[in-house]
């Protein structure tokens, strides 16, 4: 690792060390990949110098996550043309607009996506800051449609489920970028209050659409909102949408938030798939994601790195790994919960 000053950065650069301001926030994260962009912002945020990677910290896992970037691009390239056409639909919404037939193009768009399970590895490797209501809606459709394939829904009825996911935010509408990029946990008073309206608000605006999108925060215990409703009268669709929703807020950069790993998502989704989740919806995503994380290979928080290499059979939400140590050691997670994983890149196999 050495340190650079900002105004000798270079495009392909390697972050080896997370950027934070002074009112630590998260500007830019470990293995990010410096581009003129990136240089641009620290410049204009005055930040001094950046630790960047030299020839000795490029990893396996870093190797690993270049693997995924250079197949990422074209699933980026085919993300960021429909999230404009995403962006006109929410301004047709805005303008009372006719938006069943633009809708249903972006699901049919969005379906092969969601019929890829890599697209869970393409979308983590992008730099999901971009939190306005179309990049999100975009997103949430496209896991919510991974979950109802791993849950083998019929394909009519998962189609239905892009289209329903794709607008479940869409009470959000007049909210500015600056409230969104807010993490729901960190509303309080008035700015809660305005939060819980947008699901009735979606309600409103989708009254033609046959499916309810509008209970993707009610929780099975009954404390979720609009209406307090209990896990059976929750619509299945809604029990999904809630699911991928939560996923995408794990996955999502914010300030003062820094994206989580699949890992993360699933000690979460394990802890409260009763009392938040539909089991019913957990368990197969559950099940699915640790299949799709084995080979995995990761770094710990206290720096070692290895490969997940199996999950235990007890419903453990944490992986057994091989470390990269001189005697392959295996490491089951679930006995030092303390120590996270906090990189992750998919298998260089």
């Amino acid at each position: 690792m050495k340190v650079v000053e900002v105004e000798n950065l270079k495009p392909g650069m390697i972050v080896a060390k997370s950027v934070i301001n002074a009112d630590r926030v998260v500007i830019l994260l470990t293995n990010t990949v410096l581009n003129n962009k990136h240089i641009l912002i620290l410049k204009n945020l005055q930040i001094p110098s950046v630790a960047v990677k030299d020839e000795f910290d490029l990893s396996k896992l870093y190797q690993t996550a270049m693997a995924l970037q250079n197949k990422t691009s074209s699933f980026v390239q085919e993300f960021e043309k429909l999230a404009k056409l995403s962006k006109k639909i929410f301004e047709e919404i805005k303008n009372e607009g006719e938006i069943k037939s633009a809708v249903a193009i972006l699901a049919a768009k969005i379906l092969p996506m969601a019929d890829n399970a890599g697209s869970i590895n393409y979308l983590f490797s992008m730099n999901n800051s971009n939190f306005e209501l179309s990049y999100h809606s975009e997103r949430v459709a496209i896991f919510a449609g991974i979950i109802g394939k791993w849950m083998k829904l019929e394909w009519e009825n998962i189609r239905t489920l892009v289209t329903a996911a794709f607008l479940h935010d869409v009470g959000k509408y007049r909210f500015p970028v600056q409230f969104l990029m807010k993490h729901p946990a960190d509303l309080e008073g008035v700015e809660l209050q305005l939060y819980k309206t947008h699901s009735q608000s979606g309600r409103n605006l989708l009254q033609g659409f046959k499916f309810e999108v509008f209970q993707h925060h009610e929780y099975m215990n009954g404390t979720g909102f609009p209406m307090g409703v209990r896990g059976k009268d929750v619509h299945q669709f809604a029990k999904i949408i809630a699911v991928a929703d939560a996923y995408d807020r794990l996955m999502s950069e914010r300030p003062n938030f820094t994206k989580k790993t699949p890992f993360d998502a699933l000690r979460l989704l394990a802890k409260e798939q009763y009392a938040h989740y539909d089991p019913f919806v957990c368990m197969p995503f559950i099940n699915a994601l640790k299949d799709h994380l084995i080979g995995s290979q990761i770094k710990l928080q206290d720096g070692r790195s290895g490969k997940v290499i199996f999950f235990p059979k007890d419903y453990s939400s944490l992986p057994v790994l091989k470390l990269d140590d001189e005697n392959d050691t295996e490491f089951d997670l679930n006995k030092n919960a303390d120590n996270l994983i906090v990189e992750y890149g998919i298998s260089g196999d």
